[in-house]
């Protein structure tokens, strides 16, 4: 399965590969794929416990351990209580735990030079993150689903669905362990899964391929926005008052999104209030002013607004 999309990004038999797994059904598949291609001596297998489920989690690092052991993997691991530091940062337990997670992921990549770090995201999660981000107002680049690639990761399953995943397990015999909190709707996510999307097969069996169809037209929407986006900013750290107010109403809001996106890290929190107020204060006729928009930042001087993120 892996060879055109190891190809594509130039990984060779000894290039480091982090592969991150939970010793369930989809990223034990994943690591099993990379075991067919990669020397073994090159495959890290990172795994983050997030210490939710108790001892069922301490048992899943201990079994992936012991995989890894008698494969002659090298295996990795690290404990957070994302319960805890949900409530300390005041974030939701699915928020927390995925920040987590991608920072000790990058602690492995950093410590072993890894070219990559590999995650099993496969189209199922895509169609998930399509319909949260479209549900929580999210604008075009929140319906691409998740992406292939973002920096040093990929997702080589991003066009493979749960139910492909599944028979090859069986049909390769792969072990793997369920997640119990799989099942609990409590979750936002799961209840979208479980309660919602699910009924999308009664609808139309074939909606998974609609939606990823449709993802990728989303896709390729987004960079032909962003690369008019790209022009007017022509590669400057400010923009003319005036030639922001001779473009289009839709690609002035799309200015604005493209900025508060480089500087926010996602749009998520960016409402067409937001987007309206920061327009008024462009077209303001006061000078020496500043604004912020979360870690967004503008300057107003003579004629010229000026864009830069906060730490």
């Amino acid at each position: 399965m892996f060879k055109n999309f190891f190809q594509k990004y130039d990984i060779f038999r000894e290039d480091i590969l982090i592969i991150a797994c939970s010793w369930g059904p989809d990223s034990m598949y994943l690591l099993a794929e990379v075991m067919k291609t990669q020397a073994r001596e090159t495959i890290i297998v990172a795994h983050f416990n997030h210490c939710l489920r108790g001892t069922e989690s301490n048992r899943d690092e201990i079994f992936l351990q012991d995989f890894c052991k008698k494969n002659h993997l090298i295996f990795v691991s690290t404990r957070k209580d994302i319960s805890r530091l949900s409530q300390e940062s005041k974030k939701g337990i699915e928020e927390t735990a995925r920040i987590e997670r991608y920072s000790f992921l990058e602690q492995v990549r950093l410590q072993y030079s890894a070219k990559y770090i590999l995650t099993a995201h496969h189209l199922d999660d895509s169609i998930e993150t399509l319909m949260f981000n479209l549900i929580r107002g999210s604008k075009i680049h929140g319906l691409m689903g998740i992406p292939e690639q973002n920096g040093n990761i990929l997702r080589p399953f991003w066009q493979v669905s749960k139910i492909e995943i599944l028979k090859e397990l069986e049909r390769e015999n792969i072990p793997f362990r369920l997640d119990s909190t799989n099942a609990d709707d409590v979750y936002l996510r799961n209840h979208l899964r479980l309660n919602i999307i699910s009924e999308f097969e009664r609808i139309n069996p074939e909606y998974r391929k609609n939606l990823a169809s449709f993802m990728k037209y989303i896709n390729e929407l987004g960079d032909f926005i962003d690369a008019q986006v790209v022009i007017f900013l022509r590669g400057e750290t400010f923009f003319l008052v005036e030639d922001f107010f001779l473009q289009p109403s839709f690609l002035q809001k799309e200015i604005i999104r493209y900025l508060f996106a480089q500087a926010n890290n996602g749009t998520i929190g960016l409402s067409e209030g937001g987007i309206a107020e920061i327009i008024r204060f462009i077209g303001d006729k006061g000078n020496y002013t500043q604004k912020d928009l979360r870690k967004l930042h503008l300057e107003k001087k003579n004629s010229r607004v000026y864009f830069s993120s906060h730490i």
